[in-house]
């Protein structure tokens, strides 16, 4: 979001919607100043030459990458040191991918139980910034991300969008988990302006069936090139343009945080008229993969490694569904190394017809969760609700369970010192996006079940998405 101080989030929220504009295209500003300057220009220009770099120089250039990330991190990661040194091995030892299976898999409860020695001793706090994220199955976690770094991955997104024709200054609609307009202020105004990057942002929490028409009348008035969105979000907007016979082109839509269904692709396409372009990547900014026109899913090597194993561990063969283990290349102050995403996917031996040499992955199983309701009819899916339980520091793992219309149960695995003030800034963060209407109960849990095919659901809803509707919404 725009602001990351309780202060700059008090004053957008209490101003007039021109100064909460002003403050959107200040946040922009910051964005184009970004991309003018030389850490960005010099990751563009990288990345457009190596996109296309035969495959033995891409794994030279990765393997290059991981050497000096090992040699850091012994050095200068207690955690790495102490995991090394107990299996006798040393920087030297690992040179290439496939050396990293010597180091044990790292898990979210790893970070969270060592998260101190997984901090780099020779990186100021000041070279970094904090990231969050609420994961697939509700596990919060927070850790360090260099600055440079986070820039890296803003170039490795923009070169996927120049793959569609996108150059900064087009015309930009998002329709994302932004808490960008308050409830019962502003009314009628469901998205904000940034001038200085020529972008839309529509709010992701306001949805509902009675202010589609307002988000449609408002996509035909400004007729944005490109639209960056939410799946469940999109798909929603266009299922609702498929049944009142409206399309709205576009050059392209990009999508990401969710798993895009085969119908939910087929619907955005028809309705906007072009391709949907896929993004898999993840907070902790370990790796990325990209589609391209053709549809494949490119693995972004320079700044990352992204290995499948089956079972945990062990390579699995090229086409052998397997867990998505990553490392970065490109974060220093917090390494993650063979980190275990909790997603699934195999790698593919394959060239594309695109002409770009980046290896292939296939499409990732996973964080694919129901839609909550609120009281007044808005939707909201997984992607932005799992924002919530990031600013609850004795909160190990949560689970939202809808039974009906306008009342969620948030079921609360508790860490120790979980409190009434832990209590009380979760249904804040939950009221910011739901709204004041629907009723939210909290309950303390001694475990979270896991469902039929072993992995924690954030979302549970009883709902029958496709009767309150009246459309066919729930797909899979």
């Amino acid at each position: 979001m725009i602001y990351h101080h309780p202060l700059v989030e008090r004053v957008y929220r209490n101003s007039p919607l021109l100064v909460q504009n002003l403050l959107f295209s200040a946040y922009g500003f910051m964005g184009r100043c970004e991309r003018a300057g030389g850490v960005s220009r010099r990751y563009m220009s990288e990345l457009r030459e190596t996109e296309r770099w035969p495959a033995e120089r891409l794994k030279a250039l990765q393997d290059g990458r991981i050497r000096a990330l090992v040699r850091h991190v012994y050095d200068n990661v207690p955690y790495y040191r102490r995991v090394l040194d107990e299996r006798g091995l040393n920087a030297a030892d690992i040179v290439n991918a496939e050396d990293l299976y010597r180091i044990p898999v790292l898990r979210k409860q790893d970070i969270r139980k060592h998260e101190n020695e997984l901090r780099s001793r020779n990186i100021p706090k000041w070279k970094t910034t904090i990231g969050r994220t609420g994961g697939s199955s509700g596990v919060p976690l927070k850790f360090s991300l260099d600055r440079d770094r986070v820039i890296f991955d803003h170039c490795i997104t923009d070169r996927q969008w120049s793959w569609a024709g996108y150059k900064p200054g087009d015309r930009v609609a998002l329709l994302r988990g932004l808490t960008i307009v308050v409830f019962d202020k502003h009314p009628g105004s469901y998205w904000r302006y940034d001038w200085a990057q020529n972008r839309i942002y529509f709010s992701g929490f306001h949805l509902s069936l009675a202010l589609m028409p307002l988000y449609v009348e408002k996509l035909q008035e400004l007729r944005p090139k490109f639209i960056a969105a939410y799946p469940s979000n999109i798909f929603m907007l266009a299922r609702y343009m498929e049944q009142t016979g409206i399309e709205v082109p576009v050059q392209a839509v990009f999508v990401s945080s969710e798993v895009t269904t085969p119908t939910e692709r087929k619907i955005i396409e028809k309705q906007f008229r072009c391709k949907v372009w896929d993004r898999y990547g993840s907070a902790e900014r370990a790796a990325v993969s990209h589609q391209c026109e053709f549809g494949n899913y490119h693995q972004n090597v320079e700044f990352g490694v992204m290995q499948v194993d089956s079972p945990l561990g062990t390579p699995a063969l090229p086409g052998q569904k397997g867990e998505i283990v990553q490392t970065s290349l490109t974060n220093f102050s917090m390494p993650l190394i063979r980190y275990a995403i909790e997603d699934v996917g195999y790698s593919v031996e394959d060239t594309c017809a695109c002409g770009r040499t980046l290896p292939l992955i296939g499409p990732v199983d996973g964080r694919k969760d129901d839609v909550i309701v609120t009281a007044d009819g808005r939707f909201m899916p997984r992607a932005g609700l799992d924002q919530i339980h990031e600013f609850v520091a004795n909160l190990e793992r949560c689970q939202l369970v809808q039974e009906r219309l306008g009342e969620l149960i948030v079921r609360v695995l508790p860490r120790p010192g979980f409190n009434d003030t832990d209590t009380a800034e979760l249904i804040s963060q939950l009221r910011k996006r739901l709204g004041p209407d629907t009723t939210i109960k909290v309950q303390l849990v001694d475990d979270l079940p896991l469902s039929a095919t072993g992995k924690e659901r954030f979302i549970v809803s009883r709902v029958d998405l496709n009767a309150v509707t009246g459309m066919q919404v729930q797909v899979r």
